[in-house]
C-alpha cells in the first residue's frame, strides 16, 4: 500500500510540473451526494438489483473534496456513511445489519479536458480506501479502487456526477468475493475558483448549444 501511494504522489509530481499555464476549469470542486453498496458476495452477478442487494440510505451521506491540478489530472478524497439493511443480500447471506463507514483517497483524470466539452465530463480514478463495516471476520478493511463517473455541468460551478468504484480488498484478505464490494456515487458539485472558463460554455465551438442557419438556392 505505501509502494502505491508513493507512485501516484510521484505521478502527480512529473505531470504537475509539465502542465501548461491554461484556464482551468477549477480548483476546488466539493460534493454532496448519496451512495450505494453493492456488498452481496456476488460483484458480477445482478448488478442493478436495487431492491434486494443495493444498501443505501434516504438522505445524501457523502462527500467529497477535489482538487485541480493541470491538464485534466486533480486528486480527491471522498468519504461515505451507509449501513446494511437486515433484509438485504450480503455476501450471499441475510440478516447483516449495521453501520458502514468509508474514506477514499484518488488520483483522477478527467476526459473534459480532451474533449474540450466542459457540459460533459467523464472521468476515470484510481486509488486507496479505508472500509469499515460490521462483519467481523473483515471489519475493518483496506483496498485499492478503480472507477469511473461522469460530470454533468448545467452551468461553470454547478452541475451532477455520477459515479461508480469497485473495492477489492488487499487486507485482511486478498481478493475475497466476501470482502469486495462496489460503491456508487449520485449528487451535487460546485466548483470553485474556475480560470476563465465561462467562456467555453458560450463558444460557438459547441455547435450542439445553437440552431444552425441553413441558406437556400
Amino acid at each position: 500500500m505505501r509502494n502505491f501511494l508513493s507512485l501516484i504522489v510521484i505521478i502527480l509530481i512529473t505531470y504537475s510540473a509539465k502542465a501548461q499555464q491554461e484556464p482551468k476549469p477549477y480548483t476546488l470542486m466539493v460534493g454532496l451526494s448519496w451512495n450505494a453498496i453493492d456488498d452481496d458476495g456476488s460483484p458480477y452477478k445482478n448488478l442493478i438489483d436495487f431492491g434486494t442487494r443495493w444498501n443505501m440510505l434516504p438522505i445524501p451521506t457523502s462527500v467529497s473534496f477535489d482538487y485541480y491540478l493541470a491538464n485534466g489530472m486533480s486528486v480527491e478524497s471522498i468519504s461515505s456513511f451507509n449501513r446494511f439493511i437486515g433484509s438485504n443480500i450480503v455476501n450471499t447471506k441475510r440478516n447483516e445489519s449495521g453501520i458502514i463507514f468509508n474514506t477514499d483517497l484518488n488520483f483522477k483524470f478527467s476526459f473534459g479536458y480532451l474533449t474540450r466539452k466542459p457540459y460533459f465530463d467523464p472521468f476515470i480514478f484510481v486509488g486507496a480506501s479505508y472500509t469499515m463495516r460490521p462483519i467481523a471476520r473483515i471489519e475493518t478493511m483496506f483496498s485499492p479502487n478503480i472507477g469511473a463517473g461522469i460530470n454533468i455541468m448545467f452551468s461553470e460551478t454547478i452541475g451532477i456526477q455520477l459515479r461508480t468504484a469497485a473495492k477489492i480488498a488487499v487486507y485482511p484478505v486478498i481478493y475475497k468475493h466476501e470482502s469486495n464490494y462496489l460503491h456508487h456515487h449520485a449528487g451535487i458539485i460546485y466548483r470553485f475558483g474556475s480560470q476563465n472558463y465561462s467562456g467555453r460554455f458560450r463558444g460557438k465551438k459547441y455547435g450542439w448549444t445553437k440552431k444552425k442557419r441553413y441558406k437556400f438556392r
